[in-house]
């Protein structure tokens, strides 16, 4: 049976949003960030997880000091050395399960599209573990896809999926074990002990990513604006949490 570890080096070896001409998360990652920066605290930043280092790069130039817990050595390479000119950054090659935080001390916890990688149990200890690092007034910040996203409705009106919180063929590729839903994500939220004192929709995507990538940047900031007035049909659900 892979390893965790394994199957992750084997996820970033495909996955590479790093450039709008390598995959349409690039901008995806661009517009999370625009909803980040109005909640960011930014003092003492954990970021769980850095892929190929598109927000870690964002994170770096608005921290204090910033931690990441990736449990990809490629990533960790491949950011390292992208972002060597920062001193503000520590890296600790870990899957999020394992890594041990003893202190109470950390202004913001950033979860980007991490939940949907991991089971539900996994998902609840690790969302309990880490509320223990916050401080006092400290932030977790989450982003999931959406599974009421408009691209999503529209597939299974199109009988391409039988249920919206069905596996796409890019959920499998990216190793996804779970599509959330508002009520879901909240939910786990709440069991989990936390508040939520913000939440929004990010970007209407109404086809494929490989479809979108085909679009200008003019109508790709259009879609992100719409979004904002139809939060439950955007493509991702960005939530700000204290304790």
């Amino acid at each position: 049976m892979e390893t965790d570890k394994l199957k992750l080096e084997k996820i970033a070896e495909k996955y590479d949003p790093s450039s709008p001409e390598n995959d349409f998360d690039f901008w995806l990652i661009q517009f999370d960030f625009e909803a980040l920066r109005k909640f960011l605290i930014g003092e003492k930043v954990i970021e769980m997880g850095c892929g190929r280092g598109v927000l870690t790069e964002k994170l770096a130039r608005v921290c204090k000091e910033l931690i990441v817990v990736e449990g990809s050595k490629k990533n960790i390479d491949y950011v390292k050395e992208k972002l060597k000119s920062y001193s503000n950054i520590r890296f600790y090659h870990s899957l999020w399960q394992e890594f041990k935080y003893e202190k109470k001390d950390i202004s913001d916890i950033v979860f980007f599209s991490g939940l949907e990688h991991i089971s539900k149990d996994d998902a609840e200890k690790i969302l309990c573990t880490i509320k223990n690092w916050l401080r006092p007034s400290g932030r977790l910040h989450i982003v999931v896809p959406n599974a009421y996203s408009l691209h999503r409705r529209v597939a299974w009106y199109m009988g391409i999926i039988g249920d919206v919180h069905e596996f796409s063929e890019r959920d499998k590729l990216l190793g996804h074990k779970r599509v959330y839903d508002r009520e879901t994500l909240f939910k786990e939220l709440k069991k989990c002990g936390y508040k939520i004192v913000h939440w929004e929709g990010i970007f209407l995507k109404p086809l494929p990513n490989s479809m979108m990538m085909q679009l200008n940047e003019n109508i790709i900031r259009g879609f992100y604006e719409v979004g904002k007035e139809l939060p439950d049909y955007c493509a991702h659900i960005y939530v700000v949490c204290e304790i």
